[in-house]
């Protein structure tokens, strides 16, 4: 202990302040909360549902629908300036053909007919 000089005492009490400094400007602060959801689209009907993950870890992709319990909710944009909707490229090649085939909602490409402008939230874990 008599090692210790006085800057060695300053060098600590000023590494306190910083410390509780940036604690209380971390816990003070408004944190910048991330998007609600991901809006996704069953594939089937053209439905928009907003898919929430609650206490979720994180939703896997394609999503289940919430009544059929089958992989059909795609996540989708909505182009800019346009009422026109389309899916997400990187998981374009999970549409199996027999999808395409009782679509009522695929388009040519990427692009789907949405049927309701209004989304139903889902939550994945409460």
């Amino acid at each position: 202990m008599s090692d210790i000089k006085p800057w060695h005492i300053v060098l600590m009490v000023a590494a306190v302040i910083v410390l509780a400094f940036t604690a209380w400007r971390v816990m003070g602060s408004d944190m910048q909360k991330g998007p609600s959801g991901h809006m996704t689209v069953d594939v089937m009907t053209g439905q928009l549902y907003m898919v929430q993950k609650g206490k979720a870890r994180g939703v896997m992709y394609p999503a289940k629908h919430p009544e059929t319990g089958e992989r059909t909710l795609f996540p989708v944009d909505q182009e800019e300036g346009s009422d026109s909707w389309k899916l997400s490229p990187r998981l374009e090649n999970a549409i199996t053909d027999e999808m395409r085939e009782e679509s009522k909602a695929l388009g040519s490409g990427l692009r789907i007919d949405i049927l309701d402008e209004d989304p139903i939230v889902v939550v994945i874990k409460k």
